[in-house]
This record gives structure tokens, C-alpha cells and sequence, in this order.
């Protein structure tokens, strides 16, 4: 499949996971204008890193996928995109990446693995990208990577993803573990009134108050909702 953006296209072919509103809220809402080096963790198509790269042109975007087919269609799509000198896809297990790249990250963005339960699905492509067992990336292995590459000098240094409601609550203390603090949060609803299934988080090194909001996707006349349309407004058609 293929999706076109304002100042880009996605092909996500050989992705596992497909583009979708996740990724898309995601690389709307992180925190990364203000940043000099952004690290998309588990990259896939290259959605993220290049929403990131188009909100910030001065900052320098690292992409890392570990599923070899996945990294070369977000390197294609990085290649046929205006952002191709600010943008690197780097195919690799990111663990192995923060032990050896000897960089540090002002804002670092996953949209990551989050099914935890016992039964994977059948393709060993999807388990990996979407579950926390099987060889996927788990949470804990995620917030070790963010701990040793978050920028520990910028106090504005932020680390951001989208998680299932149910998971949030073991994420965010696992984070405090890790010296992460929430500092910001959007519980994302289809339409007002519904249960929250999706959660944007922001956290970073220092303590600060708690900024908690909701954003509804569909307004009562069935199109995109003012605030979802206005957060996404520089990249949906």
C-alpha cells in the first residue's frame, strides 16, 4: 500500500505494520521542534522520522528498523523525499545500536510492540513489530534505550510514544525506574464519550506538572473532529 502526504509519500509494502492513525498522531504531537537530533525507534516505513524531519528541517532525523525489509522501504521513501539530506534509516537492532553510535537524542519517538499476551500471531514479521514477546522489542528493553541515549544535559529532552490505555499505567512506572517522568499526556477517543483506547505520552528527565488532555478523531458530523484536523493539518491531504 501507499499513502501520500503534503511533502511526502509512504510505501509501506514490506512493512508489517501498516501506516495508520497511530503513527500519524504520534508524529503530529511529539515534542520535536526544538530538538537537534530526533531517533525514531523501530522505524518501519519511515512515517515518523520524516513527520519529524518535515517539522523540524535544522534537526537531524535517525530512523532505526530492525526487519531488513521494512528499512528498505523506509530508506525509499526517505530517498524520494524532500528530506533526504536530513533523514538516516539505519537497519539494525536497536540495542545494539545505543551501545555503539556514541550519539545523544533530544527527542526520541516509538510507536512500539504493545500486545503482551501469551498468543502471537502466525507471521513471525507482525510478531516482531507488534508484540513485546517473540523476538519483538520489549517495553523494558525500549525505556533502557531511551535512558542511555535521551540528551541527559537538555532539561527540554523528551522521549514520546502511543500506547494501548491498558498499558499505560506498567509503562509509565516502568519509565520512573528508568529516571523517565511523565510530563504530558492526550488520551485520544474515536468520538466524545467513548472509552480511550490510544494514549500519547511525553516524558522527560525532569519532574514537572502533569499536562492531561483529551483529543476526540470524529466530530458529531462524522468528519475528522476541529482538534485532530488541526494537529494534522500539515500533513493529511
Amino acid at each position: 500500500m501507499s499513502f501520500s502526504f503534503k511533502q511526502f509519500h509512504i510505501d509501506d509494502a514490506h512493512c508489517a505494520m501498516k501506516v495508520g492513525t497511530d503513527g500519524v498522531l504520534l508524529g503530529a504531537w511529539a515534542n520535536v521542534c526544538e530538538a537537534d537530533r530526533i531517533l525514531d525507534v523501530g522505524c518501519g516505513s519511515g512515517l515518523i522520522a520524516l513527520m519529524a524531519a518535515q517539522r523540524n528541517r535544522a534537526a537531524r532525523v535517525v530512523g532505526v528498523e530492525l526487519d531488513a525489509a521494512a528499512a528498505a522501504d523506509a530508506l525509499a521513501n526517505v530517498q524520494h523525499s524532500p528530506f533526504v539530506a536530513n533523514v538516516e534509516i539505519v537497519c539494525a537492532d536497536v540495542l545494539q545500536y545505543a551501545a555503539d553510535c556514541g550519539l545523544a537524542f533530544d527527542s526520541i519517538l516509538s510507536n512500539p510492540p504493545y500486545h503482551e499476551e501469551s498468543l502471537l500471531p502466525p507471521a513471525s514479521q507482525r510478531a516482531k513489530a507488534r508484540h513485546t514477546q517473540g523476538g519483538g522489542l520489549t517495553f523494558a528493553a525500549l525505556l533502557r534505550v531511551v535512558e542511555h541515549l535521551l540528551t541527559p544535559a537538555n532539561p527540554k529532552a523528551t522521549f514520546s510514544a502511543i500506547l494501548p490505555m491498558s498499558a499505560v499505567a506498567g509503562f509509565v512506572a516502568m519509565a520512573a525506574v528508568h529516571g523517565l517522568q511523565l510530563t504530558r499526556r492526550t488520551d485520544v477517543v474515536t468520538r466524545k464519550g467513548r472509552p480511550c483506547k490510544r494514549v500519547l505520552l511525553e516524558f522527560c528527565r525532569t519532574p514537572q506538572s502533569l499536562v492531561h488532555t483529551t483529543l476526540c478523531l470524529v466530530g458529531d458530523d462524522g468528519a475528522r473532529a476541529e482538534a485532530y484536523a488541526d494537529l494534522c493539518k500539515d500533513f493529511y491531504l
